[in-house]
């Protein structure tokens, strides 16, 4: 794909310090992965946003090492933990790391990931401390990622101006086109931060220099937004006054047209959906929930033009609609629903108009720069699984996932990140979910079936009646269950039955209904799960309110809860798509979780964690810091 930004330009720099770390000697079969081998996975993992993974395949090599390079291999897996926001666990791994052996490059990459940690957490005076580089041997790269943290540290301790003043020196290096008006809208937004008197007490004069041009800039726009004839002729006089001032062309124009300048404005946008067919119902709470963030707006002054069309469950027709939409002047498609009628758009030669996807191709599917892809995937929550019981310290799972297509992908996905984080699988074991008596698969997961033929061996050569309790393997540290409400209130109970009531169990959002029912989850107590905060908060204090949707539309509220939020995030990421691109490291806060986009234009979700007790959910920290447990 043409005209991608990596967008993390100091993660590039240790893996050229930690690719040139070693020799590489040839694999042959029962040894290990060689050094670049692991490199390139952790570089294939950081690509789809398996941010853990890449760090795990760091790890490795740091266990492999000598000391030196073994602090760069602890750096890389730091940085890309970060970039990954396990911020608990990130600190864990730089604690190990002792600078001092560290070369140049490699100091400079370990203060930056300090000042990037301390940013996370809210502490930026912490920040701006560990911001200090060597007087020489520093790249231009390097020089902009300094300037950029510190614009972030002075920005959120509140001294607005200095965030400014590194941003105006930032500018001087920036060269690519996107970089430079990014750049242009963090200044705005700090500048924004100041009053007019401030903006006009701060300007120097009679010599204006380019922070005075913004400062007046800032004062005449807010004593004339209101007002937009004024606003007009001011706009034009200032231009006339800076002429050569960075925001005088394209900026200038922005402001005059009245656009938020962080965020993409598409003037029409198509919603393609399903809404009659097979795919009705869910289609329909998408739909809702996506009128529902564009009526509560709070930039009213913004009001694209929204149109909605029916795809059907026809590809043929949805392809035909699609075209109708272009031709009616859509310059945002949000769709299609259904997987088949994505498939077709994505084959095209070339996507005619932006498109926001409200599904997934296949994960190594590349498709057009202008063309994007989000949704509830459940891979993404089968991946987070395996990450957060890996956080937590452990290495050794069981697996219980219902027979079938759903449960082959969780099993499949689950046991492809589990690998890579070098997690062993002991046990796999499928149910019939239309049964109620799950106990045949739980006696198999648990060797109990093993346990009882020991016994009747023991009889056999003994003679003796023997008193017998069946125990469980004790070589496990957890088991994933993949399952819906209704298995896994039976699968919980049956698994404490078989003695297995201490061993930890994770989950998916499907184990909740969404709806806290403490009656019928009480037998779910210690289960892990993870879902969006959409559905903890219960839409409590949203905009859109959830309460004003279920009075409305109560019948088919509670089944498409999620995909309501679904419908929400997908009108509010149609303007955050260029911010979310320009950078991989920038995220939104959605009602389907964290969302943030890779290398591929693919939404990923990081969600948050809760566990039953006394059946109902309860959050808990969003990313532990993983301990030393010996495997």
């Amino acid at each position: 794909m043409q005209n991608k930004r990596l967008g993390y330009l100091g993660l590039l720099a240790i893996f050229a310090l930690v690719s040139g770390c070693s020799t590489t000697p040839q694999q042959t079969a029962g040894q290990p992965q060689t050094p670049s081998q692991l490199i390139q996975q952790a570089e294939d993992s950081s690509t789809k946003g398996s941010f853990v993974g890449a760090a795990q395949n760091y790890l490795q090599l740091a266990q492999q090492s000598n000391a030196r390079e073994r602090q760069a291999y602890l750096l890389a897996a730091t940085t890309i933990l970060i970039r990954g926001q396990h911020i608990d666990h990130a600190n864990n791994v730089i604690a190990q790391i002792d600078p001092a052996m560290l070369g140049p490059q490699g100091q400079i990459q370990y203060r930056f990931a300090l000042a990037r940690i301390a940013l996370y957490e809210q502490r930026p005076d912490v920040a701006i401390a560990h911001l200090r580089l060597p007087g020489s041997s520093v790249s231009l790269t390097d020089i902009e990622t300094w300037h950029t943290l510190r614009a972030d540290a002075f920005a959120m301790s509140g001294n607005h101006l200095q965030s400014m003043r590194e941003r105006i020196a930032l500018e001087n290096r920036l060269v690519n086109a996107d970089d430079i008006q990014r750049n242009h809208q963090l200044i705005w937004q700090s500048l924004n931060q100041l009053d007019g008197t401030t903006m006009l007490a701060l300007r120097t004069t009679p010599a204006p220099d380019v922070l005075s041009g913004w400062l007046e800039l800032g004062h005449l726009y807010k004593a004339s937004v209101n007002l937009p004839d004024r606003l007009r002729s001011q706009l034009q006089n200032w231009a006339a006054n800076y002429p050569s001032h960075p925001a005088a062309d394209q900026f200038i124009d922005e402001l005059l047209t009245y656009q938020d300048i962080q965020l993409d404005r598409p003037e029409q946008i198509a919603l393609l959906l399903p809404l009659s067919g097979n795919f009705a119902a869910p289609a329909k709470a998408i739909r809702d929930g996506f009128l529902a963030a564009y009526y509560s707006r709070s930039n009213h002054r913004y009001s694209p033009e929204i149109q909605i069309y029916d795809t059907s469950d026809d590809v043929l027709v949805g392809m035909e609609i699609y075209q109708q939409a272009v031709d009616d002047g859509a310059d945002m498609i949000v769709g299609p629903l259904r997987k088949p009628l994505l498939e077709a758009v994505a084959a095209l030669d070339e996507i005619p108009v932006k498109t926001l996807a409200l599904n997934y191709l296949g994960e190594e599917t590349l498709v057009a720069d202008n063309f994007f892809q989000y949704g509830l995937l459940p891979e993404d929550e089968a991946r987070q699984v395996a990450e957060r019981a890996w956080l937590d310290g452990y290495n050794k799972a069981l697996v219980l996932v219902p027979e079938g297509e759903w449960g082959d992908r969780m099993l499949s996905t689950f046991e492809k990140h589990w690998q890579q984080l070098d997690g062993n699988t002991l046990e796999i074991q499928r149910y019939n979910p239309a049964l109620h008596d799950f106990a045949a698969p739980v006696i198999n997961l648990l060797n109990i079936d093993e346990s009882r033929q020991r016994k009747h061996e023991l009889q056999k050569l003994t003679g003796l009646t023997l008193k017998f309790e069946p125990r469980r393997r004790q070589d496990v540290d957890f088991i994933f269950v993949a399952a819906f409400p209704s298995q896994a209130r039976q699968i919980r109970p049956q698994l404490k039955f078989y003695y297995a009531a201490d061993l930890p169990i994770y989950s998916t959002s499907h184990v909740f209904s969404g709806k806290t029912n403490s009656t019928q989850d009480r037998d779910m107590d210690g289960i892990t799960f993870s879902d969006m905060p959409w559905v903890f908060t219960n839409g409590k204090g949203h905009q859109p309110d959830w309460k004003l949707f279920t009075d409305t539309w109560q019948t088919n509220a509670l089944p498409f809860k999620r995909l309501y939020a679904m419908g929400i995030d997908a009108y509010h990421l149609i303007s955050q798509l260029k911010n979310l691109r320009s950078n991989q490291q920038n995220h939104i806060n959605g009602e389907t979780g964290t969302l943030y986009l890779d290398e591929n234009n693919r939404i990923h979700r990081q969600l948050q964690w809760a566990r039953f007790r006394s059946g109902k959910p309860r959050l808990i920290d969003a990313t532990p810091a993983r301990p030393n447990k010996p495997s």
